[in-house]
Formats: structure tokens, C-alpha cells, sequence
């Protein structure tokens, strides 16, 4: 009896559980820390990956282009952009190939590419708390290359 008063007595006057208490707190903020920091490197290396794919694809589109259709341009821009392993007008990817005249030069012909990835239904990532709400709903990439005659 006695030695549970003392129990008793003792009980809140301590921090012995205080430490793991703050461990947690402090631990899911880093983790989700961590997470974001993850994430948002994955989706700039896929952005910097699809900046070369639309790279790629205005230059064999302009070099397709050379005397030729510009429905060339096009195939030619679609099967530069595959090569990175997504495929125009599926997986959530939309490109348009243009072939008119240069932005900075009107009397040039130029092979403008734009690609957009619908990364909102699309996602390359699983959904992480907190994180999915500062993600873009799309990814956008365009390149010009001058067409030569």
C-alpha cells in the first residue's frame, strides 16, 4: 500500500515519456519534409526530361521539314519526343508541332513543339499527404528550331 502512494505521488512529476512524445511530433514533420524534398526533385528531373524531348523533337521536325510537308515535321517531331518514353496524344501527353514562321524572324520557317503533360490525372507519383497539394496540375515544355532551307 505504502509503495503505491509513492507510485501514485511520482506519477506526472517527470519527463521520462516527454522525449518520444516530441520524436513524434518533430519526426512527421521531417518525414513529410523529406517526402516534399523528393518529390519535387523527381518532377524536375521529368521536366528537365521532357524540355529535351520537346529540344529533340523541334529539331527533327526541322530537319524533316527541309523541302518537304510539314506533316513530316510533325511525324518526325512525335517519334523524337517517343524516344523518351512517352508517346504523343497518350499517357497524358499533348503536343503540338507547328511549322510557320519564327517568333524573333517572321520571313524564317521554324518547327515550334509544345508539350504538355497532364501530370493532375496522370500522376508519375503516389499521392503523399500534405505534398500532393502543392504539385502542378500540369507540365509544360517548348522549343523552337529554325527551319533550313
Amino acid at each position: 500500500m505504502e509503495q503505491n502512494r509513492v507510485m501514485r505521488g511520482r506519477r506526472g512529476k517527470d519527463d521520462e515519456g516527454a522525449a518520444i512524445v516530441e520524436m513524434a511530433m518533430v519526426g512527421v514533420v521531417l518525414v513529410l519534409l523529406l517526402m516534399g524534398i523528393m518529390v519535387f526533385g523527381y518532377l524536375m528531373a521529368f521536366r528537365q526530361n521532357l524540355v529535351q524531348a520537346a529540344t529533340e523533337g523541334a529539331r527533327a521536325g526541322a530537319v524533316a521539314a527541309t523541302g518537304s510537308a510539314p506533316e513530316a515535321a510533325k511525324i518526325a517531331a512525335w517519334q523524337a519526343v517517343a524516344g523518351f518514353g512517352k508517346t504523343c496524344d497518350a499517357d497524358g501527353l499533348k503536343c503540338d508541332v507547328t511549322v510557320g514562321a519564327c517568333p524573333n524572324a517572321p520571313l524564317i520557317n521554324c518547327v515550334t513543339v509544345s508539350l504538355t503533360y497532364d501530370y493532375e490525372h496522370n500522376p508519375l507519383l503516389p499521392d503523399v499527404p500534405i505534398v500532393a497539394g502543392a504539385l502542378p496540375q500540369t507540365i509544360q515544355a517548348k522549343a523552337v528550331a529554325e527551319v533550313n532551307t
